[in-house]
């Protein structure tokens, strides 16, 4: 429950009729051997606990025959607190270096005693193959007819920081379109200016804000109640990310950024 709001987005909708340009590699302000950790922290009688921590991992190589972007993302509680509730979840995708499209993507996930895993093959022509095996249900199969643009959970988080956030004005959504689980949805996030952000390492940072619009879900209310903080540079690197849940809010803070595609000229101090 603490690590899985920290992929950074979950089931949005779409209002808005901005679009998403095709872009190509070199638009991506991220690079090969990017690697950023965040803790998990979670509010407990106004006490923010960090309980865990997330890290996620931007390379490059080949994949299956092409040159391919391939994400990673791991989060995990403390052993601590997983006699409270232990998570272990691994997030994979593999993109095309060039247009960033998804070519496979998996999530691997352990919260408490609940397991699932989650496989997707993204086929030309907007096709994605599905493969879900929950505990000991079935396994569920089905070919989704995605469209054009389509993203996987963690390519999305990835895919929000190549926006010029200078260009759009305050309250501005901004549409994509990602596969939920068994489902595709049209989604949005709302620009809400720039703001600062302080880490619990001491440093600040100017920063542009957005808010995600929430599905209803067994965590989650429904609206826009995740906000996240992109640094004010052109790596556009999270450095915040709160959401409020059904039992209080979690959120992820920035702790370890390394090989940043550009310096980090967004930091106050």
């Amino acid at each position: 429950m603490l690590i899985r709001n920290f992929c950074l987005f979950q089931a949005l909708v779409l209002l808005s009729s901005f679009q998403i340009p095709a872009q190509t590699a070199s638009v991506y302000p991220f690079r090969n051997g990017e690697y950023a950790r965040y803790g998990a922290y979670y509010n407990l009688n106004f006490i923010w606990i960090q309980s865990g921590d997330v890290e996620f991992n931007a390379d490059t190589l080949i994949y299956q025959n092409q040159q391919a972007w391939h994400l990673k993302a791991v989060g995990k509680t403390y052993k601590a607190y997983d006699w409270f509730y232990s998570v272990r979840d691994t997030f994979e995708t593999y993109c095309n270096y060039q247009t960033f499209k998804p070519i496979y993507s998996s999530r691997v996930m352990n919260h408490a005693r609940k397991n699932s895993v989650h496989r997707y093959w993204f086929e030309p022509l907007g096709k994605v193959e599905t493969e879900i095996k929950q505990e000991k249900k079935p396994v569920f199969k089905t070919t989704l007819d995605a469209g054009e643009n389509i993203f996987d959970l963690l390519a999305t988080a990835y895919n929000f920081r190549k926006f010029d956030f200078n260009n759009l004005f305050v309250g501005q959504k901004v549409p994509y379109r990602m596969i939920i689980d068994r489902q595709v949805a049209d989604l949005f996030f709302r620009y809400l200016g720039k703001e600062n952000v302080k880490t619990r390492n001491g440093k600040e940072f100017r920063c542009h804000k957005v808010s995600v619009y929430l599905l209803q879900g067994d965590f989650f209310p429904e609206g826009e109640y995740m906000k996240v903080w992109f640094t004010d540079d052109k790596n556009h690197l999270p450095i915040q990310v709160e959401t409020e849940i059904v039992v209080g809010s979690v959120k992820a803070l920035l702790l370890e950024p390394q090989n940043m595609k550009y310096p980090l000229t967004s930091q106050i101090k």
